[in-house]
Parts: C-alpha cells; structure tokens; sequence
C-alpha cells in the first residue's frame, strides 16, 4: 500500500488483512487453545467492525442518494 493509496483501497487492504489475521487467531485457538483474556479483546475488535460496517452501510448507492443533510 503506498501513501498515495485512496482511502477506499487503504481500507479494503486493511480488510484482507483483518481476515487474515482472524483466521490465524481463529486456527491458532482451535489447535492450541485460547490466549487467556482473549474473549473481551475479540468482542471489543466485533464491536469495533460492526460500528464500521454500520458506517459502511450509510454509503450512497448512486449519485441520487447524496443529500446536503
């Protein structure tokens, strides 16, 4: 990802990188158990991409759902 990435591309680079990150999580518990402490860290991190998704949600679907409001 370079400086000049658009925020848009930052953000789905970001993205494949949190799935990544939480299949290794997700793999690394289920053969080696889980970190201790690690469920409030998790439900923090799906608090967190739900408000983005919500976010993500209010997105214009075409050039007439853009308002001044």
């Amino acid at each position: 990802m370079s400086e000049q990435s658009t925020p848009l591309e930052r953000l789905e680079a970001h993205s494949k990188e949190i799935e990544a990150l939480a299949n290794e999580i997700a793999v690394r518990a289920k053969a080696f158990g889980g970190d201790v402490g690690a469920r409030p860290r998790i439900e923090l991190v799906k608090q967190r991409l739900k408000i983005a998704l919500d976010e993500l949600g209010a997105y214009p679907d075409s050039l007439d759902d853009i308002t001044d409001e």
